[in-house]
């Protein structure tokens, strides 16, 4: 295995046993900053014209995707 994957297994492996689905978890604090970059990009669109709340039940939603997808993962806001 190299080095790339054991890093990344490492982490993976800590965000489930830290209790993913629990607000201050390894893998919520980084649920949390990948939606608020997805927020911050949503409303930074000019040609996006939508509520704060939507663009934060999007982010949300997108980084529940990512983290699920990458580190295998089921996180929430």
């Amino acid at each position: 295995m190299n080095t790339i994957e054991e890093s990344f297994n490492t982490i993976k492996q800590a965000m489930i046993d830290d209790d993913p689905g629990k607000p201050g978890s390894y893998a919520h604090s980084w649920h949390c900053n990948i939606s608020m970059m997805c927020f911050d990009a949503i409303l930074n669109e000019p040609m996006v014209h939508i509520s704060r709340d939507v663009a934060h039940k999007i982010g949300n939603d997108a980084a529940s995707r990512f983290m699920k997808l990458c580190f295998g993962v089921e996180t929430k806001a």
